[in-house]
C-alpha cells in the first residue's frame, strides 16, 4: 500500500482510501489463498489490494472508489466474521459504479458471499459475485491436496480469475446461482453453528515442545488473536479459524487437536509470509 494512496485525517483517525485510485480490492487471508487471488485481480484491473485486518484497525473507513472489490475465503459455508467489523466502520464517500465479491474455497460455497452481499446492501449494490475453488487448506478437518492437485487446482484458478477480471472491465453484471435448498442450509445452519463455536476453538490450539519461541504465529494470525506467555504462544478467543498459524509454522508444531499431528501443511505456493504481516 503506497502512502500517495491513503489520506490520514489526524483528529478523527479515520483513513479515507482510494483518493488516486480507480478501483479498490479488499482481501481477508490466512494461508494465501484469497491474497493470491486479490493480487491477480489487482494486476489485472490495475487496481489496489489491501488487508482488511489492517484496514479495520482504524476507527472509520471511508471508501471512494469508482470500482470496489472484496476477496475472502469461506468459513464452513459463511464469511470471515471480521467483515462484519469493517461494514460497521466503512463509510462511503461515493457509492462505487461497479461492486464485485470473489470468494475463495476448497469444496463448496454455499451462500457466503450472497450472505455477505446483503450485508454490504445498506452502503451500495453488489453487481458481481462469482469465486475460484483453490487447494484445501483447513487442516483441522481436511487433508492438505498433494502437490499435483495443487499445481492443478492453481492453473485452473488462474483461468478462472482471468475471466472474472474480464467480466468486471466489461461491467458484466452477474450473480453466481447458490440457491438450492442445500446451499441456504449449509450457510444458515451449519455457518451459523460455526459463528457460534468460534469464541471457544482456541481451546484446540496447542503448542508443542519443539516451540521455540520464533513469534510467527503472533505476526501471521490476521485478527492479532496470538500472544506470548512463558515463551510460547497463546490463543485468545477472537479466533477466526484461518489456519495461519498451523499452516505457517515453520516446525508444524502447532496442532489443532491430535488429528492435525500426522497431517501436511499447505500454504499458497505463490505467497511469502511476510506479505500477511
Amino acid at each position: 500500500m503506497f502512502f500517495s494512496d491513503i489520506c490520514f485525517n489526524e483528529t478523527s483517525k479515520s483513513v479515507k482510501i482510494g483518493m488516486f485510485m480507480n478501483t479498490g480490492i479488499f482481501y481477508f487471508s490466512g494461508t494465501g489463498n484469497s491474497l493470491f487471488a486479490a493480487k491477480k485481480l489487482a494486476e489485472n484491473l490495475e487496481g489496489q489490494y489491501f488487508n482488511v485486518s489492517k484496514s479495520v484497525k482504524d476507527q472509520e473507513i471511508v471508501l471512494d472508489y469508482e470500482v470496489l472489490g472484496f476477496v475472502f475465503p469461506v468459513y464452513a459455508y459463511t464469511y470471515p466474521k471480521v467483515l462484519d467489523l469493517f461494514i460497521k466502520k466503512a463509510k462511503l464517500k461515493t457509492a462505487p459504479k461497479f461492486a464485485f465479491i470473489i470468494i475463495t474455497y476448497g469444496s463448496t460455497p454455499g451462500r457466503a458471499a450472497q450472505k455477505f452481499a446483503k450485508k454490504l446492501k445498506k452502503l451500495f449494490k453488489v453487481n458481481y459475485i462469482s469465486g475460484a475453488r483453490m487447494p484445501e487448506n483447513y487442516v483441522a478437518i481436511f487433508k492438505p491436496d498433494s502437490p499435483e492437485i495443487v499445481e492443478k487446482k492453481m492453473t485452473e484458478a488462474l483461468v478462472k480469475l482471468d475471466k472474472i477480471s474480464q467480466d468486471i472491465k466489461d461491467r458484466i453484471e452477474f450473480i453466481e446461482k447458490r440457491d438450492t435448498p442445500l446451499d441456504y442450509i449449509k450457510t444458515g445452519f451449519v455457518g451459523t453453528v460455526f459463528n457460534m463455536f468460534l469464541p471457544f476453538s482456541h481451546l484446540f490450539f496447542k503448542a508443542g515442545g519443539q516451540c521455540n519461541g520464533c513469534d510467527l504465529c503472533v505476526k501471521v494470525c490476521p485478527v492479532n488473536n496470538i500472544v506470548k506467555a512463558n515463551n510460547k504462544p497463546k490463543w485468545r478467543s477472537k479466533c477466526v479459524q484461518c489456519m495461519a498459524c498451523i499452516n505457517w509454522c515453520p516446525r508444524k508444531n502447532i496442532n489443532y487437536t491430535p488429528i492435525t499431528k500426522k497431517r501436511s501443511r499447505y500454504t499458497n505456493p505463490n505467497i511469502k509470509i511476510n506479505e500477511l504481516f
